[in-house]
């Protein structure tokens, strides 16, 4: 089943490299941050993007890239010698650990030049312990978009979408049974997929509701919220 006949009303964004963005409202707001770009308000042109594990920071980034043709600046404090005129630019804080330094150097770059810096991150880079009073206070002035934890309507989405990218089939009572009873995640939704895959291939069996309970069941630890499975 394509992604196209998901049975939700919700907005679907692609990309080559990163495939499908499923827009809800817990993410509304990131998207349309980058579709404002770069009428982006504040002392810097810059955005963070923070959010938790797999909720599609890369995937915004990538779309961002794509509009302005901004570097993805892995290994900052190597490449602050060669920025030249580049002038927009793409920094995740969950790979890369730049400096302080860099960091304050990026910032004086972007502005001078009339560039813009995407940031991605787990926590929002305004609240981070930085120790460069001057990269703090630049740090304050981004402008923040939160990505939320997933509500059930988009929990669905995502296992629907997991199952489709690994070219598997889902009944609707598996996807039910699932969103009931595991935990309310990005992550989850993509290793609760992950693992019945795994057992599936083991089993060499279809994806069943009692596969769904076995992976329920060995994994309560990692997936498991609420009432045990019956």
């Amino acid at each position: 089943m394509p992604m196209q006949q998901l049975p939700l009303d919700l907005q679907i964004r692609s990309t080559e490299e990163h495939g499908d963005f499923i827009i809800s409202d817990c993410n509304s707001i990131a998207a349309q941050w980058v579709d404002r770009w770069p009428e982006w308000v504040g002392q810097f042109c810059a955005l963070n993007i923070a959010g938790p594990e797999a909720s599609g920071k890369s995937h915004l980034a990538a779309v961002w890239q794509e509009k302005t043709g901004a570097v993805l600046l892995g290994n900052l404090d190597e490449k602050l010698a060669n920025l030249g005129n580049r002038p927009h630019f793409v920094l995740d804080l969950d790979k890369d650990s730049p400096s302080e330094t860099g960091l304050f150097h990026l910032f004086n770059h972007t502005r001078e030049i009339g560039g813009s810096v995407l940031i991605i991150s787990t926590e929002p880079v305004a609240r981070l312990a930085w120790q460069l009073p001057d990269l703090a206070s630049r740090m304050r002035a981004v402008n923040l978009a939160m990505i939320e934890g997933p509500d059930d309507k988009l929990l669905r989405a995502l296992l629907h979408k997991n199952f489709i990218e690994r070219q598997l089939y889902a009944p609707e009572n598996v996807i039910q049974y699932l969103v009931a009873r595991m935990e309310r995640s990005f992550a989850a939704a993509r290793d609760v997929v992950v693992k019945m895959d795994q057992l599936s291939l083991a089993n060499r069996s279809q994806i069943t509701l009692s596969l769904a309970r076995s992976v329920m069941e060995r994994g309560q630890d990692d997936f498991f919220k609420g009432k045990p499975p019956q």
